[in-house]
């Protein structure tokens, strides 16, 4: 997985279908709101506040990618 300067990282106990992708589309970035214990179940909620954090952290993301 692929990391950016400026944007904190963790370590989290989780699958995901991104190594299915061989590579194929470039360095995978795997990060959103929201807490993976709720993700894709009934409960799932993210707070208004997260929504919004996630919004600047793709900008910056973009940002640093597209030079």
């Amino acid at each position: 997985m692929g990391k950016l300067e400026g944007i904190a990282t963790t370590v989290v106990a989780y699958t995901t279908d991104i190594p299915a992708f061989g590579g194929a589309w470039g360095q995978p970035f795997l990060l959103g709101p929201g807490t993976i214990h709720v993700a894709h179940t009934s409960e799932e909620r993210v707070p208004k506040g997260q929504l919004l954090e996630a919004v600047e952290i793709y900008q910056h993301m973009a940002k640093r990618l597209l030079v």
